[in-house]
């Protein structure tokens, strides 16, 4: 088995189900897939495969970077649109040849779900997992980052540009919203 899926699998659980086309049979950018297990009981992670395969350029040091997006959703939520969604945000990353940085604001672009006023996402480390699901080291020259991708208000992701993600997170800690409610009230 490849190490770095066995990575995945060790903290996210079994894979449950790959996504390589979307609803109309169109290629996606990249392969998502399901796992069985989230960061806590009643929760299951989804995340990109194969997003690493290109590096991208962070648009601060100029460094190259591999990385995999995740998300995570309760479990009785079913799939709703989140593979489409991570298929459409690794397009924004490979169409632009940068990765997505802790503190970046993705959108808004609108609601993300029904009945939901989550318009954005926000990038981040996975907090919710154990330290070592951070990055996974390949070789001496290529670690890939796993970016977290959490839905958040159009309110939200303004106080983000305005103030800076350091006290976007503090507010995190201090209010400690539930970040995998998708109906969730903005924190702002």
């Amino acid at each position: 088995m490849d190490k770095f899926i066995q990575f995945l699998e060790n903290h996210l659980g079994t894979i449950e189900y790959g996504w390589s086309n979307d609803d109309n049979g169109e290629r996606l950018p990249v392969q998502i897939v399901k796992y069985s297990k989230g960061p806590f009981s009643g929760t299951k992670t989804f995340s990109t495969l194969g997003l690493n395969k290109v590096p991208l350029t962070s648009y601060v040091s100029g460094k190259q970077i591999w990385q995999e997006l995740i998300f995570v959703s309760y479990s009785n939520s079913g799939n709703i649109n989140i593979p489409s969604l991570l298929a459409q945000v690794s397009q924004i990353a490979l169409d632009s040849g940068s990765a997505f940085l802790r503190g970046d604001v993705i959108g808004p672009y609108g609601p993300i779900f029904d009945d939901s006023n989550l318009e954005a996402f926000y990038v981040t480390i996975p907090c919710y997992f154990s330290d070592s699901f951070d990055a996974f080291k390949v070789d001496d020259k290529k670690t890939i980052i796993m970016a977290w991708l959490i839905p958040i208000t159009s309110k939200e992701a303004e106080f983000i540009r305005q103030n800076g993600w350091e006290q976007f997170e503090e507010k995190l800690e201090e209010l400690d919203p539930d970040l995998i409610d998708f109906k969730r009230e903005s924190i702002i």
